[in-house]
C-alpha cells in the first residue's frame, strides 16, 4: 500500500507488498521488491534497490545506487536454483533500519541487518549479514564489516576499516583508518574456530593498526598506530609496536567516553 501523499518516480517500481508511508520520496529507477516498510519521510534516491523483508524508520535517507537486503550467500544459492528471488523475498531474514538513518551512495547491507536510529555511513560501505549497529554510530567510507559482528552505541569507524566476521565492537569505540580486525589465526591452513577480536567500551584503536584474533582489548586502553596486537590489552594502557607492547598508563586527563 502506498499512501496518496508519495512521491513515486514514473520510473520506479514499488511492488504491492510494500507499506511507503507520508511524505517518502522514491526517485528515478529506484525498486522496492517484495514485504518492504517505509515510515515517513523515507528518501530513496536513484538506481536504489530494497530486498524484502525491510523496515525502514522515519527521515531515513539512502543514496544513489544502495543495494539494502542483499541476499545472504545461502539465499542467493536458493534463488539461483529456483530462478525466482521468492525465498528471499518471503522467508529471508529481515533488515531493520532505525529512525533518521543516513545511508551513502553505493553501500551494501546484507539480509539480517540490524541498524539502530541515528547511524550514519559513508560511500561504499559494505555490511554482511547478521550485523547490527548500535544508535549514533559512524561508519566511514569504504568500511567493510563481515558477518556476525556486534557494533555498539556511539561508536565511530573510520575510513577503510576492515571487521572480520563475529567480531564485538562495544559502546564508544574510536577505530581509526585502515585498522583491521582478524579472525583467522592460522590463515586457513588448519582448523581454526574464526574468533573476531573484541573490542571493549571507550577503547581506542590507532590506524593501521591490527588485532589478532581473539585478542581483547580492555575498556579505555589505546593502541597506537600501525602497532600489531597478539595478546589482550589491560584497561587503560597504552601499547604500541609490534608485538605490541605496554608504553604506560592512559594519562588521566584523556578523555574516556562514558
Amino acid at each position: 500500500m502506498v499512501s496518496p501523499k508519495v512521491k513515486v518516480d514514473p520510473t520506479a517500481y514499488v511492488d504491492n507488498r510494500a507499506e511507503v508511508s507520508d511524505g517518502c520520496i522514491i526517485e528515478s529507477n529506484a525498486k522496492i521488491l517484495g514485504e518492504v516498510s517505509l515510515g515517513k519521510n523515507v528518501w530513496v534516491f536513484p538506481n536504489t534497490i530494497i530486498y524484502g523483508p525491510v523496515e525502514i524508520g522515519e527521515g531515513s535517507f539512502l543514496d544513489y545506487n544502495c543495494v539494502i537486503g542483499h541476499p545472504a550467500a545461502h539465499e542467493l544459492l536458493d534463488t539461483l536454483k529456483t530462478r525466482s528471488l521468492d525465498s528471499k523475498l518471503i522467508g529471508g531474514a529481515p533488515v531493520k533500519i532505525g529512525k533518521k538513518v543516513v545511508v551513502r551512495s553505493n553501500c551494501t547491507l546484507y539480509s539480517g541487518v540490524v541498524i539502530d536510529e541515528n547511524v550514519r555511513f559513508g560511500h561504499n560501505v559494505l555490511i554482511r549479514e547478521g550485523v547490527s549497529i548500535g544508535e549514533n554510530s559512524l561508519i566511514g567510507t569504504n568500511v567493510v564489516i563481515d558477518g556476525q559482528c556486534r557494533i555498539g552505541r556511539n561508536v565511530s569507524i573510520q575510513t577503510g576499516a576492515y571487521i572480520s566476521a563475529f567480531s564485538i565492537v562495544e559502546d564508544f569505540v574510536f577505530l581509526a583508518p585502515n585498522c583491521c580486525l582478524l579472525n583467522d589465526k592460522y590463515l586457513s591452513r588448519k582448523k581454526f574456530k574464526l574468533i573476531g577480536p573484541i573490542v571493549k567500551k571507550g577503547a581506542s584503536i590507532g590506524g593501521n593498526a591490527t588485532l589478532f584474533p581473539g585478542v581483547i582489548v580492555e575498556e579505555g586502553a589505546v593502541v597506537g598506530a600501525g602497532a600489531v596486537v597478539t595478546k589482550s590489552v589491560p584497561s587503560k594502557t597504552i601499547v604500541v609496536g609490534i608485538p605490541a607492547k605496554v608504553l604506560k598508563p592512559v594519562p588521566r586527563n584523556w578523555k574516556i567516553p562514558k
